[in-house]
């Protein structure tokens, strides 16, 4: 049944299936499902929820589980029944996990075999939730109560219809942040947010319906669930599922299944442009790189440039809690101006502003807002705690910014990761950079730590955690030298601390929490 207005999420899904039946939807472990093969599968899989386990329109089915064709199946499953799709980080520490959990309250948690076993052992903490459903667990994997097979679900379950009382403002995806400061929150998007999003995604990117996205950044980033999947459904595209972002794992895919896309965090990028294997593969199929999450270092950027030449590269800007990619950079202004976010896309509305809510003037420094249009309705079970950010018809991000006389705009960095040192502030992103530009240094991140003793009057220090190229040898003073020639004295670091590697998450944000 084709859909004149595709009012709801799971719509985009079903016009999909009808339009295009034999075209690939998703591959997986080397092998091709087209959208009539998994909407089989799908319905079964609904099925099975509404009827044995009674999800229906509005419950929450928690996908606690790696990259993997069930993740797909389960969450159009979850929104076909008009319920909430939440998809959970599996990398987060323990007492996390049992937050978020409890904090989704869901009908079901779905987990798999190689889901880590921190969560097995959160589910018995959160006593509202009533089944388990396990995808291909082997022998030796941690008993779970009120168990059910997947593999039953697909094969037996009557295949379900769409729900046909889905509205626009309900709830469709909930995803909690982070958590690389204080607990996680959980950000509730519509099934009227996401189609904006998932507009802008397509508007930014000039996705296509010929397009073969790779998905191998964790399926509970918004990037994943918020804009690939929804987005490739949108247009009857395929997506390539990849189990980790491993570059050897990625460039296997890329070659094998000829991805046009390549979507995933500035510190993949990082280790991929780094890579000896990346130099011989052929990747010529890949039309479209593009990063976000974090600050990409110039360097890398004109890395990607010189081994892609012709593939656009485009750095796009978002949070979880504004609904949709905010800002892009287009590949035309990479070279020119590799360390902007780019402008606001159409119906994206900002302002930065001073300490005091005004305004500043273009080029100066102050925290980026959206209006309230652009941003999500509440957090799950906390109506209250997004409205300490909003002031007036503007929501403030706690991330600062400027615009330049261009319109372009730039981030340098959190509110939280600003260093005040003898009474001057210290960006530790603007330190970042510049530690980022030695040839030496693989990765850096910069914190602020409390002066003691001699230097107590200083307020805090500049403190630098920095991991060599492999192979190479660095030493405290090369990394004052060379910060000392390019930056005023306070801004250069007092300490400097050598690692093996940085503390992330699974989304590949460093956890600056572990770096004190």
């Amino acid at each position: 049944m084709y859909r004149s207005h595709l009012e709801h999420i799971a719509a985009y899904w079903d016009n999909s299936v009808a339009k295009f039946p034999q075209s690939p939807a998703v591959i997986w472990d080397g092998r091709s499902h087209t959208y009539a093969e998994l909407d089989d599968q799908i319905r079964r899989v609904a099925g099975y929820l509404s009827d044995e386990l009674g999800v229906g329109r509005g419950d929450r089915v928690a996908i606690a589980m790696p990259n993997c064709l069930e993740c797909i199946t389960l969450y159009w499953a979850t929104l076909k029944l008009g319920g909430v799709a939440a998809p959970v980080n599996v990398r987060l520490r323990d007492e996390e996990l049992q937050f978020v959990l409890k904090n989704i309250g869901p009908k079901v948690v779905c987990v798999h075999g190689e889901t880590p076993e921190p969560v097995f052992e959160a589910i018995p903490t959160c006593k509202d939730i009533g089944s388990v459903v396990c995808v291909q667990m082997p022998e030796g994997t941690p008993e779970v109560e009120r168990a059910h097979d997947y593999a039953d679900a697909a094969a037996h379950g009557a295949p379900a219809v769409t729900c046909g009382d889905i509205q626009p403002g309900d709830v469709a995806v909930l995803l909690h942040t982070s958590g690389t400061t204080g607990e996680p929150k959980g950000a509730m998007m519509t099934h009227e947010t996401l189609h904006f999003n998932v507009k802008n995604a397509i508007f930014s990117h000039s996705f296509r319906h010929e397009d073969v996205h790779l998905l191998v950044i964790p399926f509970s980033a918004p990037t994943a669930s918020y804009s690939l999947l929804a987005g490739a459904a949108y247009l009857g595209s395929c997506v390539c599922v990849g189990l980790k972002p491993d570059v050897g794992h990625i460039i296997s895919l890329i070659e094998t299944h000829r991805c046009t896309t390549f979507i995933g965090v500035p510190t993949l990028f990082h280790l991929f442009v780094n890579d000896p294997r990346a130099k011989d593969a052929e990747l010529e199929c890949l039309r479209l790189i593009a990063y976000s999450g974090s600050p990409m270092p110039v360097r890398t950027i004109e890395q990607l440039r010189e081994r892609f030449h012709g593939i656009a590269l485009h750095n796009f800007f978002g949070l979880t809690e504004t609904i949709s990619i905010t800002h892009v950079l287009p590949s035309i202004d990479a070279s020119e101006r590799p360390d902007s976010i780019g402008k606001p896309l159409p119906e994206i509305y900002t302002r930065i502003i001073d300490e005091d809510g005004n305004e500043v003037p273009r080029g100066e420094i102050g925290e980026l807002c959206f209006h309230r249009s652009n941003v999500i309705p509440g957090y799950w079970n906390r109506p209250d705690l997004l409205d300490e950010s909003i002031e007036g018809e503007w929501f403030r991000t706690g991330d600062y910014a400027r615009v330049d006389d261009d319109g372009f705009f730039y981030v340098h960095g959190r509110k939280k990761d600003m260093i005040i040192v003898a009474g001057q502030n210290v960006y530790a992103l603007e330190v970042e950079k510049i530690i980022y530009t030695h040839p030496k240094v693989r990765e850096a991140a910069v914190i602020g730590v409390q002066a003691t003793g001699v230097r107590a009057a200083l307020g805090e220090l500049v403190k630098a955690v920095v991991v060599a190229q492999p192979g190479e040898e660095l030493a405290e003073l090369e990394i004052k030298r060379h910060c000392s020639a390019h930056l005023p004295s306070y801004k250069v670091p007092q300490i400097v601390e050598f690692r093996d590697e940085l503390p992330r998450n699974a989304a590949g944000k460093v956890l600056k929490r572990d770096l004190s």
